[in-house]
Formats: structure tokens, sequence, C-alpha cells
């Protein structure tokens, strides 16, 4: 189970790129930046990056046209 803003969706697989996790939570690769969430931090995730998922994984998905710091 992974968490991008506060949806939850289960995955089954061990690895997904920014743009499978972006698809899978039905928000558009070309108009979201993905963010994978950890404490106050957060790493941005590039598209092609992949990402070793971990039961309870929370990212954010922030609109490109949205300012952020």
């Amino acid at each position: 189970m992974i968490f991008v803003n506060k949806d939850q969706f289960k995955v089954s697989e061990e690895t997904l790129t920014g743009q499978q996790i972006l698809n899978k939570a039905g928000r558009d690769p070309n108009q979201y930046d993905l963010f994978l969430v950890h404490g106050v931090q957060s790493d941005q995730i590039q598209l092609n990056q992949s990402v070793q998922i971990k039961d309870g994984l929370h990212f954010n998905a922030i609109l490109k046209s949205v300012p952020y710091g």
C-alpha cells in the first residue's frame, strides 16, 4: 500500500517509476511533479526514476503550475 496525496493505492510491484506511480494515482505525468515524503522533507522523483516500493510510502503529486519551495 502506498499513498499519493492522501489517497491510498494497493501495489504489488517491488519497484515503480515516478511515471508509473502518477499513472496509478490517476495523475497526468505531464502536469504533475512527484515527491517522496520522509518526515518533514521530500525528494522529487523524476518520471524515469525507479523507486523501491515499501508498504506505507507517502508521495505528493503537485501540479507543475503551482509554485513550491
